[in-house]
C-alpha cells in the first residue's frame, strides 16, 4: 500500500498578529501576501487563504474584533464561503489602510526631488512612496524621471531604446551614477545640479589634475594659492569655471581645456 505523501513543509516565519494600526498596515499586508506566495502548494485556495490570514489579528482589539466579526458573518450563511481573496483585500485596506496614505504617497512620489542627496540614500526614500502609492508603472516612472537630478534626468533622455520598466529605469540610473562616482569622486555623484559635467572630457580632468604652467601667470585666478603660477585650480574656482562654461586651463568660455590654444604644445 502506498504512502500518503507527508504535507508541504511551511516556509518562513508567519506574520505577527496585525495590531490595527494604519501606519503598519501595509507592512503587515506585505508580509501576509509574502508568507501566502512562497507556501502557495499549501495555501492553494481563497478560502485557505482568507481563513488563515483571519488568525493573524491581534485579539483584545479593534483588529482582533474586525476579524472575529468577518468570520461571523462568513459562519453565519448557510454555505460557509470566505470569498475571494481580491475581495479580502480590499476589505482589509477599506477598513486600516487610511485613504490619506495613498494619496500622500502619490504627492510623496512627486514631490521628493533628489537635489543633493547621495542617489541610493534618496531612492531608499522615492520607493517607499512609489510602493505606498499604487499608481500604474508609466506614472512611476514618470515621476522617478522628475524627481531625479537634472543631469541623471539628462544622461537617462538619451537612452536609446528608453527602459519601458521602472526596475530598468532605476538600474540605468544606478549605472551611470556609478560610473560618476568612479571618476569624478566618491562624495560627488550626482550631487551638483550641472548638466554639463557629462561633456566634461577625461583630457580636461587631467589638465586640471597636474599643475601646469599658465600662460596668465597669477591673473588665472587663486591657483593653488602658493603665488607659483602653476595654473591649479582650488575647488571653488573649478566650480565656478564648470558653472559658468569656462575652460579650465585660460579661464575663457566657448571652449574646453582639451581644446584650449594656450596649451602648451598646441
Amino acid at each position: 500500500m502506498a504512502q500518503p505523501n507527508p504535507p508541504p513543509r511551511i516556509l518562513e516565519t508567519a506574520p505577527k498578529p496585525y495590531n490595527g494600526k494604519g501606519d503598519t498596515a501595509i507592512a503587515f499586508w506585505n508580509a501576509l501576501k509574502n508568507y501566502f506566495t512562497v507556501n502557495a502548494t499549501t495555501f492553494d485556495t481563497n478560502t485557505k487563504k482568507v481563513s488563515s490570514a483571519l488568525t493573524y489579528f491581534k485579539q483584545g482589539i479593534q483588529a482582533g474584533d474586525w476579524a472575529s466579526d468577518h468570520i461571523t458573518t462568513i459562519l453565519a450563511g448557510n454555505l460557509v464561503n470566505y470569498g475571494t481573496w481580491d475581495d479580502f483585500r480590499d476589505a482589509f485596506k477599506a477598513q486600516f489602510i487610511p485613504p490619506e496614505t495613498q494619496n500622500e504617497a502619490i504627492q510623496n512620489i512627486h514631490n521628493t526631488p533628489q537635489r543633493n542627496q547621495e542617489f541610493g540614500e534618496w531612492y531608499q526614500e522615492w520607493s517607499r512612496y512609489a510602493r505606498r502609492a499604487n499608481v500604474d508603472e508609466a506614472t512611476k516612472m514618470y515621476a522617478f524621471h522628475r524627481a531625479l537630478d537634472t543631469a541623471l534626468h539628462n544622461k537617462l533622455l538619451q537612452l536609446s531604446p528608453m527602459p519601458t520598466t521602472l526596475a530598468r529605469l532605476v538600474e540605468k540610473a544606478r549605472e551611470f551614477n556609478r560610473n560618476w562616482c568612479t571618476f569624478a569622486g566618491p562624495t560627488r555623484g550626482f550631487q551638483r545640479r550641472n548638466p554639463r559635467i557629462w561633456e566634461i572630457s577625461e583630457e580636461e580632468s587631467e589638465i586640471n589634475a597636474f599643475p601646469r604652467p599658465s600662460p596668465f601667470g597669477q591673473n588665472r585666478g587663486q591657483g593653488c594659492g602658493r603665488g607659483c603660477g602653476c595654473g591649479r585650480l582650488t575647488p571653488e574656482e573649478r566650480k565656478r569655471h564648470i558653472d559658468n562654461h569656462l575652460c579650465l586651463y585660460c579661464g575663457i568660455a566657448r571652449h574646453i581645456a582639451a581644446n584650449c590654444t594656450a596649451l602648451p604644445n598646441t
